[in-house]
């Protein structure tokens, strides 16, 4: 039986197996001994001595610089396009199981952050990970969740680029400013509202459309929305933005024939957009083309009806036909898109909904919801909103337990 310190293999047995010459069989090696080493610091309850975790992750450093050639050799021997894939998408996550495996261990153990060892294996596995979807993107799972070691790396390059397109828009003076902190807005905060992990596909999409955004020479207002129909950019902060645009168009015509003409123009001009195929922001909603074409369609059937959309500011409910409420707008906000989350309210789209939310409810300090407002708490809640939603939950918890 092969010696073990601190419940993880130890270093002898672990670099003995470093003379497997297989790609996988070194990543599937890796993966067990720091599995192993965590198990056994469980059931022991003792925390695996960092000092063995720094041999072992310094060993693997060195071996860790071949990675690429090894992963290259075992490609040239697959003759058919299946096994390429098969493999490479293996490597891919065998990749992101040991680089989250290496994050734990520098977060779980106390491993001193001058410690170079795990620095240096980390960036030979992103290497080993960029290699596999740089030469063989076609086999690349880009569905696949980015690994923790990555996503702090991204967020920064969304950002700056981010930024960088704000001010340049900002410079223009033919931007609508309401369009611009909608994009930025949307794009900063990208990687804390996702509510599933982030994939490969979703950071590759967003950078991209930063980046032919920041390529138009004089970017205006048509222009930049006409690249977001091409990139079907159907995250929900743009089709509200639109719902609101075309709302606004709509307040400023008094007649009913006049109403009808612009909402089919706006149609016609959408639908002749060109969109480019298979891609898209978020896969589990509609296409932006498809969202907006629906809600003018539905406007022009309501209009066509004798019905008129109402002015801005000329509509509201009666305050005795409000529910009134001590909630915030935030906490509003928040307690809606739970409801949403957890598929308790099921629009398919979620700005009208929120308008007539904004319309039937009030908050303690107001009668009158801005819907703006709401809307804005309820995509990106802050972490003081989200503190005291924990805290209600865990009251109507003991609530319940009394009924």
């Amino acid at each position: 039986m092969s010696k073990r310190e601190n419940g993880i293999a130890s270093v002898a047995e672990a670099t003995e197996k470093m003379e497997l010459t297989s790609a996988t069989e070194i990543l599937h090696q890796w993966n067990l001994s720091l599995a192993d080493g965590f198990a056994d610091a469980d059931n022991s309850s003792v925390i695996p001595d960092n000092s063995v975790f720094v041999e072992l992750l310094n060993k693997w450093s060195n071996t860790a610089e071949n990675l690429q050639r090894l992963i290259l050799d075992e490609m040239i021997g697959r003759h058919y396009a299946k096994d390429k894939e098969e493999f490479i998408r293996m490597v891919q996550l065998m990749l992101t199981k040991l680089l989250d495996k290496v994050s734990l261990v520098c977060s779980c153990s106390s491993i001193s952050i001058n410690d170079k060892q795990p620095g240096l294996l980390t960036q030979e596995l992103l290497k080993a990970l960029h290699f596999i979807q740089e030469y063989f993107g076609t086999y690349f799972d880009k569905n696949e969740r980015v690994p923790d070691a990555l996503i702090s790396f991204y967020k920064k390059e969304i950002n700056t680029l981010s930024e960088s397109l704000r001010i340049k828009l900002n410079s223009t003076g033919l931007m609508e400013q309401l369009l611009t902190e909608t994009l930025h807005n949307h794009f900063v905060s990208s990687f804390e509202n996702q509510n599933q992990p982030v994939t490969y596909r979703l950071h590759f999409y967003e950078k991209e459309l930063l980046r032919e955004l920041s390529k138009e020479v004089n970017p205006a207002t048509d222009s930049i929305r006409k690249l977001l129909y091409y990139y079907n950019f159907n995250s929900s902060a743009f089709v509200i933005y639109e719902f609101d645009r075309l709302v606004n168009l709509l307040s400023a015509i008094t007649t009913k024939s006049e109403k009808i003409l612009m909402l089919r123009s706006e149609l016609k001009i959408i639908n002749q957009l060109p969109v480019r195929i298979n891609y898209y922001f978020d896969d589990n909603m509609p296409s932006l083309k498809e969202q907006v074409s629906t809600w003018i369609t539905e406007e022009i059937k309501y209009c066509e009806a004798g019905h008129f959309t109402p002015a801005a500011n000329s509509t509201g409910t009666e305050p005795e036909n409000k529910i009134n409420t001590t909630l915030s707008v935030a906490k509003l906000g928040l307690l809606i898109r739970l409801l949403v989350v957890d598929k308790i309210v099921i629009n398919r789209t979620v700005a009208p909904m929120l308008r007539t939310v904004a319309k039937t409810f009030t908050t303690l300090q107001r009668e009158e919801i801005s819907f703006g407002s709401l809307e804005t708490k309820y995509h990106a809640p802050d972490k003081a909103t989200i503190d005291v939603m924990k805290d209600m939950l865990h009251k109507w918890i003991h609530i319940l337990s009394k009924l």
